[in-house]
């Protein structure tokens, strides 16, 4: 059986969610996940991934594409730079699909330049993402918005973990969402939290 199988399987049975919030570094407990918002007060550690001897094993996909992109997260973290076809099919047959996305989310971070370049090539396992974000079109331009110098390529489950950040309260931005603190801001500072969200999910050199 394959070594990460078990944690993998009670992670995903024990409800384990990727883009739960992290308490912020500065803090004890930083870098854990957290089951409860920062704005309540209080702040619970969920914890490690749980572990066990016996859980029960799914031997289908996932019901809905939030709980399977979940696990395929969870995947990519456990098998890092070796999570190659083979190994991912170890896991689950119905995970296969998702291996370029498991596959790219092992991308070492890239430069600003690399990124918009690649973003004119398409490619499985990755989106093209908005630096400044498109829900932003009432503000700026379309033309801006979807300029080259606004596009980057970058993996598929990171796009998902910089959405799940953009919506997460967050001390930095004095207890509001990023998005919420971006609300009405100009082009400079939503560019500089786009490009602090890319950082933060290790898709942009520091």
């Amino acid at each position: 059986m394959h070594r990460h199988y078990w944690a993998l399987r009670d992670a995903y049975k024990a409800g384990f969610n990727p883009d739960q919030p992290r308490i912020p570094k500065r803090n004890p407990g930083g870098g854990r996940w957290t089951d409860t918002g920062m704005s309540s007060g209080r702040i619970r550690l969920a914890g490690d991934i749980p572990t066990g001897d016996s859980p029960e094993t799914p031997k289908e996909r996932p019901p809905n594409s939030r709980e399977r992109t979940s696990f395929a997260k969870v995947v990519a973290r456990m098998l890092g730079p070796a999570a190659t076809v083979a190994e991912i099919a170890k896991i689950g047959a119905w995970l296969t699909a998702y291996a370029p996305s498991i596959q790219s989310y092992s991308d070492p971070p890239k430069s600003l330049e690399e990124l918009q370049q690649a973003a004119s090539t398409p490619a499985p396992g990755y989106d093209i993402h908005h630096i400044i974000e498109r829900n932003q079109e009432d503000r700026f331009t379309r033309e801006a918005i979807n300029s080259p110098d606004n596009l980057v390529r970058i993996p598929r489950l990171k796009h998902h973990e910089i959405n799940a950040w953009y919506q997460t309260e967050s001390p930095d931005y004095g207890g509001l969402s990023p998005r919420e603190y971006l609300n009405g801001r100009n082009w400079d500072v939503q560019r500089a939290v786009g490009l602090e969200a890319l950082r933060k999910t290790g898709v942009l050199k520091p």
